[in-house]
């Protein structure tokens, strides 16, 4: 994960353990029996920390990054025919597609950009929360109690609020769902409304207008890395952590260039701190695990001619960029001898 990787290289966590706990050794699905001791640390201070000082909502998925692209178009069709996601919904404007589990899968969102020449960004994440609707109420009074800023409903479905930092988050449920697709917050404010409705199957008459994947596509399970800047990284871990259950992994924070890696289903959340602090959150770098072993994902990037860098010794994970000049990671499974 770019610098990251390095940065686990010099530390006391065992490099190993890190990449069992992230998912990506191919016998290492992510199970309490293979974190790292300080990260089972910092799960169980999470849990103390949620049960003193308020309620915990687990998210499980990320049911869309929001990307901004020259032409949404060929974005989309970039990663249909690198990584075989599926077109959900495209309304010849804009699109949402998904990998992973058919019924809760991670996902992302990719529009055009509103000015031409504006700098590629990914404008905001949402996480999927499993029993998300029997918790909206008791979800919005603990964002209210803890001072979470711009609360507002985005749909019927889902909350729409500020983390510390001021980036933008959708906290959603995780199924895949009619009133839950790009710009479904206006007619959706009533998931079974003609207004939502309408605007869905809006959505379905552009699925298959996506190219076919043109050779060997990979299989990703999830976000591999997920990396947003920001100015204070502590600050940011402790409301990932204590309002939404992630699993801090690998916790750096308090140095120079601090960074905190926090696990969450199938996906890893990397916050990293700002050169310049006074500077926006943001997040233009990003990265997939597939089930592709690493000699393959190496093989299948140099055939497209997409010219990967390697991005840990020994290589498993490669970066590319894609048409807007986002940095996404591609890490294939490693033998268990590592």
């Amino acid at each position: 994960m770019e610098r990251n990787w390095g940065d686990f290289e010099g530390s006391k966590t065992d490099r190993r353990q890190v990449l069992q706990a992230l998912g990506l050794i191919a016998t290492g699905a992510f199970a309490a029996s293979v974190i790292p001791k300080a990260a089972a640390a910092f799960a169980a201070s999470a849990a103390q920390s949620a049960a003193g000082g308020g309620k915990a909502f687990p998210v499980t998925t990320v049911n869309h990054l929001a990307l901004a692209a020259a032409n949404y178009a060929k974005s989309r069709d970039f990663y249909v025919d690198l990584f075989g996601m599926r077109v959900a919904w495209d309304d010849g404007k804009q699109c949402a597609l998904e990998f992973g589990n058919l019924t809760s899968p991670n996902g992302m969102y990719i529009r055009s950009l509103a000015n031409p020449g504006e700098k590629p960004t990914v404008g905001h994440m949402a996480f999927g929360i499993p029993n998300f609707m029997s918790q909206k109420a008791a979800m919005k009074a603990e964002l209210e109690r803890r001072g979470v800023k711009n609360i507002r409903p985005d749909g019927e479905k889902g909350w729409s609020c500020d983390d510390p930092a001021g980036y933008l988050l959708n906290i959603w449920v995780p199924e895949k769902d009619k009133a839950m697709f790009p710009g479904a917050a206006g007619p959706c404010a009533v998931a079974a409304s003609e207004k939502c409705v309408a605007a869905w199957e809006a959505g379905q008459k552009n699925i298959h207008a996506a190219r076919k994947p043109s050779g060997k596509t990979f299989q990703p399970t999830g976000y591999s890395f997920i990396i947003l800047n920001v100015p204070d990284v502590p600050k940011e871990r402790d409301f990932y952590r204590d309002l939404l259950g992630m699993k801090v992994v690998s916790d750096q924070s308090q140095g120079p260039d601090g960074e905190c890696s926090l696990r969450f289903g199938q996906n890893t959340l990397v916050l990293r701190k700002l050169g310049n602090p006074a500077d926006k959150p943001y997040c233009n770098r990003f990265g997939f695990a597939v089930k592709n072993s690493a000699d393959a994902v190496e093989a299948e990037l140099k055939r497209r001619g997409l010219k990967p860098e390697p991005d840990s010794e020994p290589s498993f994970s490669w970066n590319i960029m894609d048409p807007d000049g986002y940095q996404v990671g591609v890490s294939g499974y490693v033998p268990t001898t590592l």
